[in-house]
C-alpha cells in the first residue's frame, strides 16, 4: 500500500463530492428524515458510482469513455428528466411532525434512496469524464503504470474520501436535527425539489442549445 497515492485518492474523492448538487441535496434530506443511517444509505448509491467511475479511470478503460460520449446525450435526457421527476416529487412532499421522529424507514426505503443516488451518478456523464481528466491530469504524479497495485491504491483512496465527506455531511445534518421543524423541513423540501429540477432543466436546455445552436 502507498499512503501518499491512497492520500491523494482522498482528495480526489472529496473534490468530487463536495459540490452542491442532487445527490448532496438527497442525502441532506434522507439524514434529516432518517438521522445518519438513512442519509449514509442514500450516499452508499453515490458511493458505489463514483467507486465504478474511479475503476475505470484508473485502470484507463478508454472506450467507457468513447462509449460515454458517443451516447452523451441519450444519457443527459434521461439524467435529465429524472431529475425533474425528483424534483418536483420532492417539492410536493409534506412533512408532518411525526416524521421528524422517525430514526427507521425500512429497508425498502433505504434501497430505493440508495438507488435513487446511483441513478443520478451515473447518469451524469460529466461525473465520469471528471474523473478521466483528473486522473490524465495527475498522471505524472499518480503514475498508475509503473506498478500493478498503484491503481487499486487510488481506488481505495477515492472511496475512503467519499466516504469521509459523506460522514461527515450526514453527521453535520444529524446533529442540527435537533433545530428543525417540520415547517423548515416543508421549506427545505421545496427549494431543494426547485434545485434538483432546475439541475435538470439546465442539462436539457443545454441539449437543446448545443442541438440547435
Amino acid at each position: 500500500m502507498d499512503p501518499e497515492l491512497i492520500a491523494i485518492g482522498v482528495a480526489i474523492g472529496i473534490a468530487v463530492t463536495a459540490p452542491l448538487g442532487p445527490v448532496n441535496l438527497t442525502v441532506i434530506r434522507a439524514a434529516l428524515r432518517a438521522g445518519m443511517g438513512g442519509g449514509m444509505a442514500a450516499a452508499s448509491g453515490s458511493m458505489a458510482g463514483d467507486a465504478l467511475f474511479a475503476t475505470l479511470a484508473a485502470y484507463g478503460v478508454r472506450w467507457v469513455e468513447d462509449w460515454v460520449h458517443a451516447h452523451s446525450t441519450a444519457i443527459q435526457i434521461a439524467g435529465g428528466l429524472l431529475l425533474i421527476f425528483i424534483g418536483i416529487r420532492t417539492a410536493m412532499h409534506h412533512v408532518k411532525d411525526a416524521e421528524l421522529s422517525l430514526s427507521d424507514l425500512g429497508r425498502g426505503a433505504y434501497v430505493r434512496k440508495a438507488l435513487t443516488c446511483l441513478f443520478l451518478t451515473i447518469t451524469n456523464p460529466g461525473a465520469l469524464l471528471g474523473f478521466f481528466a483528473i486522473f490524465s491530469g495527475l498522471g505524472g504524479v499518480l503514475d498508475l503504470g509503473s506498478v500493478p497495485y498503484r491503481p487499486l491504491n487510488a481506488i481505495v483512496g477515492v472511496i475512503l474520501g467519499t466516504l469521509i465527506w459523506w460522514g461527515f455531511v450526514t453527521y453535520l445534518v444529524t446533529h442540527i436535527k435537533g433545530r428543525v421543524t417540520s415547517y423548515t423541513l416543508v421549506r427545505l423540501n421545496i427549494w431543494a425539489g426547485v434545485a434538483i429540477a432546475v439541475f435538470g432543466i439546465v442539462i436539457l436546455g443545454n441539449l437543446v442549445r448545443s442541438y440547435f445552436g
